[in-house]
């Protein structure tokens, strides 16, 4: 098989946006870029130059929206991995493109996606900062029990680093125990619980799953939508892109130290 370039990659994630914003267009639904991509498209017009992949982020009436529409519209070259439609043993979902396959030493469940980005949900999180911590401390051991069910040989383990594996192997193998194949149920449980605080006045939002310990904005700061310049192609964004990115990344027009650029280059794609 003949290895997706960079240049290929980035052009078929670069597609798998545009499916969205169209889609999201025609439907009236707000997305935004999020992450590294948001921060992309702000300090260098699109992809950060060592970066990979691109991230969407929704709040949770407009993620789930954008579900249900994906499962009606997909096409042969698309496939989404979201807990309703195919299996994905994470607490978010994936628009992939199948006219690829990935492939790592350590990341073994890759080979079950082909090119593709990330697209997360957004729910209400409580204010209270020791509520907050013991929310997202529940919510991740859920993600862990999630990530465990995988049923297919040792793709429980799968990670970025051999030595990560071998540590997830090991450690994580009585939640693989306790729950092979319960996939569906804990997908549908963790989907609840994230939603534990939307239909309360707190006043923060973000992605509940973040391993980020200050991954929360105001909830206003989800109000408001705007184009922006993403590698030659208007995309959205949240308007207030200051408050979310000066949470998570401080000063981040900074760029950081050469041996902080990574990216998640552990695994390569081929076309089938």
């Amino acid at each position: 098989m003949k290895e997706v370039s960079e240049k290929e990659q980035r052009t078929l994630q670069l597609q798998l946006v545009q499916f969205i914003d169209e889609l999201c267009h025609r439907n009236s639904i707000d997305y935004s870029l999020a992450g590294g991509s948001l921060l992309g498209s702000i300090r260098h017009k699109g992809y950060i130059p060592w970066d990979d992949d691109i991230d969407l982020m929704l709040t949770r009436p407009n993620y789930d929206r954008l579900m249900s529409l994906l499962m009606e519209e997909q096409n042969e070259n698309l496939t989404l991995k979201y807990y309703k439609a195919n299996p994905i043993y994470l607490p978010f979902a994936k628009l992939c493109d199948t006219q690829t396959i990935g492939t790592s030493k350590t990341d073994l469940y890759s080979k079950n996606f082909g090119v593709n980005i990330d697209i997360f949900p957004l729910d209400i999180l409580p204010e209270d900062k020791k509520t907050r911590d013991d929310f997202k401390r529940k919510i991740n051991k859920k993600s862990f029990q999630l990530l465990a069910s995988n049923p297919r040989g040792v793709e429980y383990a799968s990670a970025s680093k051999p030595l990560y594996f071998l540590g997830k192997l090991v450690l994580w193998l009585p939640y693989h125990i306790k729950n092979y194949d319960k996939y569906e149920k804990i997908a549908a449980e963790m989907e609840d619980i994230m939603q534990t605080y939307n239909e309360s006045k707190n006043l923060y939002m973000g992605y509940a799953c973040s391993f980020y310990p200050n991954e929360y904005v105001s909830v206003s700061v989800f109000d408001e939508y705007e184009d922006v310049e993403f590698e030659g192609f208007n995309f959205k964004k949240i308007r207030n892109h200051d408050a979310y990115l000066s949470q998570l990344y401080g000063d981040y027009m900074q760029l950081p130290p050469e041996n902080k650029r990574v990216n998640h280059g552990y695994t390569k794609f081929y076309w089938k």
